[in-house]
């Protein structure tokens, strides 16, 4: 152990690579863990180390260990060999170069979020945002992605994404929609509703209150849940895994998805306004269209045409035979309709709104006794030109 123990500890968590780090990492537990067996006074933490919180979680539990054995949280001298001396300065270092790389992952993290929700904010539909999710989730680094809607205490799978593996992604949607999950029943689930925040699961295949349709069919390890919020009530569920075999999710990963199921509230916020403003916006073009109506219906502008003008009026054809019995509006319209405009043409020309160039059309077509707009356009022709 003492050509290990003996190399300069200043060399350790240089490297920012994380699996370097892990294999560091794993190497300094070890000794850490040599020195408590031959001293008889307790091994540290003894678990795997396969993530940097592991990592992280490993090396404090070993600084400590050092610390106690080397008398320094009483105030002592050092009372260890230099080899314990060395063995807490690398844990010490490889912790900052834990916490760095966290650093850099967290700040590349969360400028590719900024970029994600950005892009599900541009204007998109609920039925677009639940089809864009999963692949925004993809971009954010996880391989495998589920969205659900929840109704009740039922959660049911809407959307999913799998790297490379679309057909992976449709059995994920089969599974979680003819199997919806239950509130009260998954426990991470649950927690993730109660708490309105994310939830990190792990070893999911020996957890008992799982979701165990799914979790089998992905062979899933590790996985994160977070609720989606919109106007205050839970909509929605948002997981994430990668594949058993390939990295884990972790507690960044988890606080990642929760920011990205914050920012998912606000966008089926967004679509929902957006929505809703549609619908105040025909409403309103439909009360405009009355307002046209009663409008010129109250005004003289609505009048007979021959009585618009005190003075004789020009065009012969607007003082005798059927025409007398349209108004000026209505001639206008017919004027154009002859023409061959349609009704959307009519209504830019005299800047009017659809709905009420379609009741000027009727009415013409009723006072000229014609059966169609071509009808009306002919009979407007002869009445005009006495032909």
């Amino acid at each position: 152990m003492n050509d290990v123990v003996d190399e300069d500890p200043g060399s350790y968590g240089e490297d920012l690579d994380p699996d370097t780090l892990l294999t560091q990492t794993q190497h300094a537990i070890s000794a850490i863990a040599d020195v408590a067996r031959r001293h008889e006074d307790g091994p540290p933490l003894a678990r795997p180390v396969d993530t940097l919180d592991h990592a992280l979680d490993a090396l404090v539990a070993g600084e400590r260990y050092l610390r106690r054995r080397l008398g320094l949280n009483e105030g002592r001298g050092a009372t260890a060999d230099r080899s314990d001396l060395l063995l807490l300065v690398r844990a010490q270092s490889l912790q900052l170069s834990i916490g760095e790389v966290r650093v850099r992952r967290r700040t590349a993290a969360a400028a590719e979020l900024h970029k994600s929700l950005t892009r599900l904010r541009g204007g998109l539909s609920a039925a677009d945002l639940l089809r864009e999710i999963p692949r925004e989730l993809g971009r954010l680094g996880f391989s495998r992605s589920l969205v659900s809607g929840v109704r009740g205490t039922r959660w049911a799978a809407r959307s999913a994404y799998a790297h490379q593996d679309e057909s992976f992604a449709g059995a994920l949607v089969q599974v979680g929609s003819s199997m919806p999950g239950q509130i009260g029943r998954e426990e991470p689930e649950t927690e993730a509703v109660r708490r309105r925040a994310a939830v990190l699961v792990r070893d999911a295949q020996s957890r008992p209150r799982v979701h165990r349709e799914l979790v089998t069919l992905g062979d899933t390890r590790d996985y994160a849940v977070a609720p989606v919020v919109v106007h205050g009530r839970v909509v929605g569920i948002v997981h994430v895994d990668r594949h058993s075999q390939a990295d884990v999710v972790d507690v960044d990963d988890r606080d990642l998805l929760g920011l990205f199921a914050d920012g998912v509230g606000l966008a089926f916020e967004r679509a929902h306004h957006q929505e809703r403003f549609g619908v105040l916006k025909r409403q309103l073009e439909q009360q405009i269209s009355g307002i046209d109506e009663v409008f010129y219906g109250m005004t003289d502008w609505e009048q007979p045409a021959e009585r618009l003008c005190p003075e004789p009026v020009k065009h012969p054809y607007l003082s005798a035979g059927p025409l007398q019995e349209l108004t000026r509006r209505e001639v206008q319209v017919l004027r154009h309709l002859s023409g061959g405009a349609s009704n959307q043409e009519i209504a830019d020309r005299l800047t009017l709104s659809v709905g009420t160039v379609k009741t000027h059309v009727k009415a013409v077509l009723r006072k000229l006794g014609a059966a169609n707009r071509a009808d009306a356009a002919a009979r407007f022709h002869a009445l005009t030109t006495g032909r």
